[in-house]
């Protein structure tokens, strides 16, 4: 079957990258939604605790309650989703409030210890929350309110891997702003954070109590211009799939749905177990190469569901034998993803359940 090769000796190497970029104070949330970027969120998390992260971050209720069966740490949802809400605050985990909508929710609640809120902050994302003056106004709210603790506050930027700065730091000038604003009200919270993966790296101004780093832990940058700060950080996964079948054919031989792709001259074609259904897109029909006995050796045809065909020439190939899809030198999620026009991101959580998940150190 196909297998998602998760090193982490380089996980730790990515933390110990990012760490060198804060100060000691300054401590970091990892982003762990979509099942940790697709590289498996239970042994992620468990991997990172180890190393002494002690902030976690998802998407969901769902993944937040997965991600307590496994650590300990705390853990936040980035979204106000308060499904089964009692049960999340039985288990210490974190809520967002983003408007004064979800706060009466969580007002509503029937819980029998206070909720730990965190309150986002809208500055310019447009997603979720509300402009600084109004927030400032509902962290008053909050504080007034007997079953609710204010443990947090936070923004998300919207383009801090942009080479112009402008935007971003008008963000931090309007959370600097909603700062002031609880100062003159006396509130406290215990953790203000803003900063992705690109502020991070590029705006050490942005770090204050926490920092929420995703795809830098995974190896990848949002754009060149972080590249260009840090380079050392390091793909953590590889994707491969067995060969499951071996044919010689003609030239001129049509390969795969529509015939979009004929055997230019007499040659040898692997059929590998790996297609769309397991993350490796449609998208990359005729576009894509493998590794294969130390040669990039192209993808024949329309990709299937389930399967893939490659020309390897006058390769000796043999069943069984594994091909790599990204993950060796010179291929790795985001040229793939360049490949068919996404991002590693993309590329990295499309990577199906099915996809065996196999840790390496």
């Amino acid at each position: 079957m196909p297998q998602a090769i998760i090193n982490l000796t380089t996980l730790s190497h990515n933390i110990r990258v990012v760490r060198k970029h804060l100060q000691p104070s300054t401590s970091l949330l990892v982003a762990i939604k979509a099942n940790a970027y697709g590289h498996g969120a239970m042994r992620v998390g468990q991997h990172l605790e180890s190393l002494g992260v002690n902030w976690f971050g998802v998407a969901t209720a769902t993944e937040a309650l997965e991600l307590r069966k496994s650590i300990n740490a705390n853990i936040l949802i980035f979204s106000p989703d308060y499904k089964n809400i009692t049960e999340l605050v039985d288990y210490d985990i974190a809520l967002t409030v983003a408007d004064e909508h979800s706060l009466e929710v969580i007002k509503q609640a029937d819980v029998e210890k206070k909720v730990k809120v965190h309150l986002k902050v809208d500055t310019g994302m447009g997603r979720l929350g509300l402009p600084w003056q109004e927030a400032a106004k509902l962290a008053k709210k909050i504080v007034e309110t007997k079953n609710v603790e204010l443990e947090g506050v936070w923004t998300h930027f919207a383009a801090s891997d942009d080479e112009d700065r402008t935007f971003t730091l008008g963000q931090l000038e309007n959370f600097q702003n909603f700062l002031g604003e609880l100062r003159k009200e006396s509130i406290q919270p215990k953790f203000i954070h803003t900063a992705n993966s690109a502020a991070t790296l590029a705006f050490p101004e942005s770090h204050f109590d926490l920092v929420r780093p995703g795809i830098a832990v995974y190896g990848y940058h949002s754009s060149p211009v972080t590249q260009k700060i840090e380079p050392r950080l390091t793909p953590v996964m590889t994707l491969t799939a067995p060969v499951t079948f071996i044919k010689k054919v003609k030239a001129g031989t049509p390969i795969s749905y529509s015939s979009m792709w004929t055997a230019p001259n007499d040659t040898t074609i692997a059929t590998v177990r790996i297609g769309y259904a397991d993350g490796y897109p449609r998208l990359l029909t005729n576009k894509a190469e493998v590794w294969i006995q130390n040669q990039l050796r192209p993808v024949a045809g329309r990709v299937c569901m389930d399967q893939i065909m490659i020309d390897v020439g006058d390769l000796d190939v043999q069943i069984g034998e594994r091909v790599t899809l990204f993950g060796f030198e010179g291929i790795d999620a985001e040229t793939l993803g360049n490949k068919y026009g996404t991002i590693s991101y993309d590329v990295l959580t499309g990577i199906a359940p099915r996809v065996e998940r196999v840790y390496v150190k």
